[in-house]
């Protein structure tokens, strides 16, 4: 036997066992070679796919849920007159309670909505003089509604039956809210006044049992306040040229306001106008409570900063101690010494300074102790004590 038929017997006797090919081998080896590139075209299909639906899916949960408009289908009521405009459910009853002041109610309480101490109610008055911050003896808390117009609140509850048979314990949530600036030629200027509107909720009866059921749409109907025509903003006119820093000074009116029953001492202050053209003023306020001078107080939230902007001569205040001639507008600051009276405090002087360098220092309250301050009443609760812009 040759090398050549030992070859070929070696050969028949490996590929004996196989099974016969479908088609010439040729075309078998180029069907398994062509079956790859279509296995791994599909699977890359299959990737890409699989990927597109999980991105639709990540999309379609970060996709914001649609926005269902509360007020939808009220009805618009304007005052083009007043400049004020709001919208209310068509079931709820509108009426003028006086020049200036409308009243609200739902159409259960209808009856009773000229009473001086309805059943529940939604008053609002008309746009008058006034600036956001004023509040300063009670407590006072500030937002804004989904609108952006921003407003401070007050709640309180009164009792008042020991008064005649017709005045009712009441309950009360009072907002102030920043409207624009009015304006009006005077002398040789064109001045313009900042303005608020009030409006609020009220409830009697023992128990305010009309309280809970209508205060969410009442406080929606407040919310819709809006002017019919827009004027300057509150905040003055930034196209003014800036105040140079010999037009105005700070300054405090001097004596002490508290509040939360003594607990808190308030700190107020202005700027007073010293002449010059017309300008916008934006100041970046610190207050530093020092004891002894040039050395902190260990004080929660020393030093504080706070901001003030409005126009002069427009939002200038006068620097006297009668308060009736310190009305707040735009340039007005506050501050706010929570439990200033807390036991191991030493009597501080708070230092006033602006960005430009500005400055002023205030002597602090005297302690809480007779004789210097006894109508104070201050009790210590003990809590921390802390220092904050107001409100």
């Amino acid at each position: 036997m040759t090398i050549e038929d030992r070859v070929r017997q070696l050969m028949a006797a490996a590929v004996a066992d196989e099974p016969p090919p479908r088609g010439a081998p040729l075309q078998v080896a180029l069907r398994r070679r062509r079956r790859r590139p279509v296995l791994i075209g599909a699977t890359a299909v299959v990737l890409i796919l699989a990927a597109v639906v999980g991105l639709v899916a990540i999309r379609e949960r970060r996709r914001p849920l649609p926005i269902t408009d509360p007020t939808a289908g009220w009805i618009l009521y304007r005052d083009a007159a007043s400049n004020l405009q709001l919208r209310h459910p068509p079931e709820w009853v509108l009426r003028e309670r006086a020049p200036g002041w409308i009243r609200l109610a739902p159409p259960e309480q209808a009856a009773g909505v000229a009473e001086d101490y309805p059943p529940f109610a939604v008053g609002v008055f008309d746009p008058a003089a006034g600036y956001l911050g004023g509040e300063t003896g009670m407590e006072v808390t500030r937002g804004r509604f989904p609108s952006g117009r921003a407003y401070t609140a007050t709640e309180e509850t009164i009792d008042l039956r020991d008064l005649p048979p017709d005045i009712k314990v009441h309950r009360t949530r009072t907002y102030t809210i920043d409207w624009d600036r009015k304006c009006a030629a005077g002398g040789t200027a064109r001045r313009c006044r900042t303005q608020v509107v009030r409006a609020g909720l009220v409830a009697s009866g023992e128990g305010f049992p009309q309280w809970d059921r209508y205060r969410a749409v009442a406080e929606t109907i407040i919310g819709t306040i809006a002017p019919v025509t827009s004027g300057p903003p509150s905040s003055g006119d930034r196209s003014r040229p800036a105040c140079r820093p010999g037009q105005w000074r700070l300054f405090h009116p001097g004596g002490w306001s508290y509040g939360d029953r003594a607990q808190r001492y308030v700190l107020e202050g202005g700027v007073e106008s010293l002449g010059g053209p017309p300008c916008h003023l934006r100041l970046d306020l610190r207050l530093e409570v020092e004891k002894p001078a040039g050395r902190r107080l260990p004080l929660a939230g020393n030093p504080s900063t706070t901001v003030v902007e409005g126009d002069l001569p427009d939002d200038a205040q006068v620097a006297s101690p009668n308060s009736s001639s310190f009305p707040p507008t735009p340039l007005a600051w506050h501050w706010a010494w929570q439990e200033w009276c807390n036991k191991g405090l030493p009597q501080a002087t708070l230092r006033i300074t602006a960005g430009t360098g500005a400055s002023i220092t205030v002597p602090g309250p005297p302690l809480a102790n007779p004789p210097e301050e006894p109508e104070t009443g201050c009790q210590d609760r003990g809590r921390p004590s802390s220092i904050a812009p107001w409100p």
